[in-house]
């Protein structure tokens, strides 16, 4: 008689380079925040280029032919800095939540709404005021002008918001739809950053430092918000399959 073959062993899942090195993401977004914020602090190796692009982008945007994006109220260029308004994005993010949690019954969309709203004057806030880096239109701080220009608070808010929103709607990875809203989500963060330079209202670096920053904030309210709910709801009940696998054999009578 031939002898039984083993089972082959259970194929391991692959895991991608974020899932071996969790740290890699939010390390480079923190190093990258801190070289730009060196760079503003020491009057670094960016700021005469931070200077060209404002030159040319001031001069470009004053054209004949360009005016019309930023002279009025309600120009493609000014919409989109309303739409990175903490008075415009944080309200949208929060509407979005409440009814997401009154559909499915349950206060997650709004914790992770209220978190990652809450985060951000907590975070952005403080480093205006510390860094005290003034936009091209003004030359000192003063009651009007409170507070400085680095990072870019619109820029961050946009992101943060928008890309939240599209989240608590859609938690789960898989899904076409998910991936296509991110992106849209992300291109309108983009768009609301590059409007604040062209209407004069920030520097280039201000906005890619927004941005760096909104990443980081959305990362830490998924960690905060996870762990918050991983201790504030019950496992869900596994399919009956899957009890049957999971519980011990009877031993029987021995």
């Amino acid at each position: 008689m031939t002898e039984a073959q083993p089972a082959p062993a259970p194929a391991v899942p692959h895991r991608t380079l974020r899932q071996r090195y969790p740290w890699l993401l939010p390390g480079g977004l923190l190093l990258l925040l801190a070289l730009l914020t060196i760079n503003v602090l020491t009057d670094g190796p960016l700021v005469p280029v931070d200077r060209r692009i404002h030159k040319f982008v001031h001069a470009t945007g004053n054209s004949a032919g360009w005016r019309w994006l930023k002279d009025g109220p309600a120009t493609p260029a000014r919409l989109l800095v309303d739409a990175g308004s903490a008075w415009v994005a944080i309200p949208v993010l929060l509407a979005v939540a409440a009814v997401v949690a009154y559909r499915r019954q349950t206060l997650r969309p709004v914790l992770t709404a209220a978190t990652g709203a809450a985060l951000l004057p907590a975070i952005v806030l403080p480093s205006k005021l510390l860094i005290e880096h003034l936009n091209p239109g003004y030359r000192h701080l003063s009651r009007h002008v409170p507070l400085g220009e680095f990072p870019s608070g619109h820029a961050t808010t946009a992101v943060v918001c928008y890309v939240l929103a599209v989240l608590v709607i859609a938690p789960y990875p898989a899904g076409r739809g998910r991936r296509i809203a991110l992106r849209a989500a992300g291109v309108l963060g983009f768009l609301a950053g590059a409007a604040m330079v062209w209407c004069n209202m920030h520097r280039c670096t201000d906005v890619v430092a927004g941005w760096t920053l909104a990443a980081l904030i959305i990362l830490l309210t998924l960690r905060l918000t996870r762990q918050q709910a991983s201790q504030g709801e019950s496992r869900p009940e596994q399919p009956a399959g899957q009890r049957a696998l999971a519980a011990p054999a009877d031993p029987g009578p021995g």
